[in-house]
């Protein structure tokens, strides 16, 4: 993560004052199931009957391609090298409502890009997203002044943790960093993978004590999301949770974060 607060990103965007219900999901450290939970919550949101937009803007990793099996193989990388246009790029999954931009595993393409041609990237997101109730767009780990420029869009930004020490010590540095840069979004957090609530509230309360002693406020919790051996299994099979094992604990758990980010979306 860079140290540098004085962004320069700052003076290139302009957020236009109508809510576009644009959700970031970003995490502090790796392999705690960041694209998972955008990938999930996505489709919970679907489920309830959204028009959902998900974006893979994690070019480290670019998990979500490899978690499904689309119908087609179109990536952001092509309208980045101007050969197709964002909505010419958008992949249905199995229902005309629940959209993805994915991009190709393993390329950081954010990384390869100018600073003027991402806030075009960004422009154009914000323009597509105007044809959705919810969109979510995973920016992953990779915490540089280019994959953050993208949280400059975001009313909704969800920082992913889980009770592991290392990972909450991580999540408070992201939390330190997010505050200095002022992002005007509203803040939230999602532990993910814990044996039980009572696990994640825990974990919860150390981070917003670590945020008190330093005068932080510390983003609310969105919800909990407990430790659920089905989900390996999902995994494997290029499934989706909500559509395998629907009633599964983590299911139940994203499908009431799920409600809990649309109401606070159409209660802004």
């Amino acid at each position: 993560m860079t140290d540098n607060t004085d962004l320069i990103y700052k003076s290139l965007f302009l957020r236009n004052e109508i809510s576009r219900n644009i959700s970031i999901v970003i995490s502090g450290a790796e392999r705690i199931g960041s694209s998972w939970c955008a990938l999930t919550l996505a489709h919970a949101l679907n489920l309830e009957r959204k028009k959902v937009l998900l974006v893979d803007a994690n070019g480290k990793f670019s998990n979500i391609s490899s978690y499904l099996l689309l119908q087609k193989t179109l990536y952001i990388e092509d309208y980045l090298f101007g050969k197709k246009t964002l909505n010419q790029l958008v992949i249905p999954y199995k229902n005309k409502n629940f959209h993805i931009l994915t991009a190709q595993q393993g390329n950081n393409y954010l990384s390869e890009l100018a600073l003027g041609r991402i806030q075009i990237f960004a422009e154009d997101l914000q323009i597509l997203a105007e044809n959705y109730d919810c969109t979510i767009i995973d920016i992953g780990t990779e915490l540089d002044n280019k994959n953050l420029s993208l949280c400059q869009i975001a009313d909704n930004i969800l920082i992913i943790s889980s009770e592991n020490n290392a990972d909450l010590i991580k999540t408070f540095d992201l939390i330190k960093f997010l505050s200095n840069i002022n992002i005007d979004a509203n803040y939230n957090l999602i532990i993910n993978k814990v044996n039980s609530f009572e696990d994640g509230y825990k974990s919860y309360e150390k981070l917003s004590k670590a945020s008190d002693r330093v005068g932080l406020r510390c983003p609310d919790l969105l919800g909990i999301v407990r430790i659920d051996t089905r989900i390996r299994d999902t995994i494997r099979n290029k499934e989706l949770l909500l559509s395998r094992y629907p009633t599964s604990e983590a299911a139940l758990d994203i499908c009431h974060i799920a409600k809990k980010l649309y109401q606070g979306i159409i209660h802004e």
